[in-house]
């Protein structure tokens, strides 16, 4: 994230300008630095999977050779979600906008981040919270069971003597594996490092050669990501989101082949919210100092027909109000470190 590091020295004592030991906060055009508080944004990150399920060769002589009596006959897939979570990020608002003018025998260091929220007053730059990344979605190579094939079974002339053949060597590779872990092998490995390559081995021809009787189920993870821009006094009721199919994944919130997926967000007013009245006054009679939101508290679940994904509660900067610091926190005698969050535009911590 882009940060903008703004630091204002101690200006001789014989400046033009009055002596002053404190920044002032003014609405408007000054010579200084201009911030804003954001907006809360809820970002919901849904984790889904794809299931792909294919039939192994010799799937007819599963449980014939192998005892295996659920072995996968024909090729199918599917979706499913497998979690949600929810991360909050802010968008300035034009409309909480301040300067902050800078004056005499003062210092300060105004930390910015990306769009002019205020992140922080006096603060150093290792303090910036790190991102996290999502991890990448992964999938298991298929593995090539012919390069497990015998002789003998290269030579075979029906797939019921192939299989059988297979079996058998699945059953050797075993008994392989029996005498390696219980020191019975004729040729042990010589050091642990050795041992576990070769069962590690021994587990990837098992696995190949078993495959051609149950089949191979293949899961693919995909996540989709999904912008809640919430309203001051205003609640959702079961909104729909987006949709989800169990043959398609992620669809549309038009698209009628998913089950909806639902979103209900209340303000569980929590902040007191002052009349329009009342606030102009508290405004006129506070005109420097350093605003900053305390934001409310909201429900937020997320949910389909038949499961809840999500229910918790978030900071949301406008179920809340603005506020503002005194300016002697940034007096010469005191001169505060604040930190801000970017998400809600509310005070993490206020050091002296």
């Amino acid at each position: 994230m882009r940060k903008i590091f703004l630091f204002l020295t101690t200006l001789a004592a014989t400046s033009l300008f009055a002596q002053s030991n404190v920044l002032s906060f003014f609405t408007g055009t000054y010579e200084g630095v201009t911030y804003c508080l954001p907006d809360t944004r809820i970002e919901i990150t849904v984790d889904a999977a794809c299931i792909s399920r294919t039939p192994g060769e010799f799937n007819r002589y599963a449980e014939r050779y192998l005892r295996i009596d659920n072995a996968i006959t024909s090729a199918n897939s599917y979706w499913e979600i497998t979690g949600a979570s929810v991360a909050t990020n802010g968008k300035p608002n034009a409309e909480k906008s301040f300067t902050i003018k800078f004056s005499n025998n003062s210092a300060c260091n105004v930390k910015l981040a990306e769009g002019g929220i205020i992140e922080g007053i006096n603060i150093s730059g290792n303090e910036e919270k790190a991102q996290e990344m999502p991890a990448a979605a992964s999938r298991r190579e298929k593995a090539d069971a012919t390069r497990y094939f015998t002789e003998e079974m290269l030579q075979a002339t029906s797939t019921a003597k192939l299989a059988e053949l297979a079996a058998k060597e699945i059953y050797t590779i075993r008994e392989s594996k029996f005498a390696i872990t219980r020191g019975e092998a004729d040729n042990m490995p010589h050091d642990g490092v050795s041992m576990q390559l070769i069962l590690k081995e021994l587990d990837e021809q098992e696995r190949a050669l078993t495959e051609l009787f149950t089949g191979r189920t293949d899961t693919v993870y995909y996540s989709e990501r999904y912008l809640i821009e919430p309203e001051a006094g205003k609640n959702m009721d079961k909104e729909i989101i987006f949709r989800f199919s169990r043959k398609l994944g992620f669809v549309e919130k038009d698209d009628l082949a998913g089950e909806p997926v639902y979103c209900t967000l209340r303000d569980l007013k929590t902040v007191y919210i002052p009349a329009p009245e009342e606030a102009e006054k508290k405004k006129a009679a506070k005109k420097e100092g350093v605003r900053y939101n305390i934001p409310g508290k909201a429900s937020l679940q997320l949910s389909t027909r038949s499961r809840k994904l999500f229910d918790g509660e978030i900071s949301v900067a406008q179920f809340g109000a603005t506020e503002m610091l005194s300016r002697d926190l940034l007096g010469k005698k005191a001169n505060a470190r604040i930190l801000f969050d970017t998400a809600t535009g509310g005070i993490i911590s206020i050091e002296k």
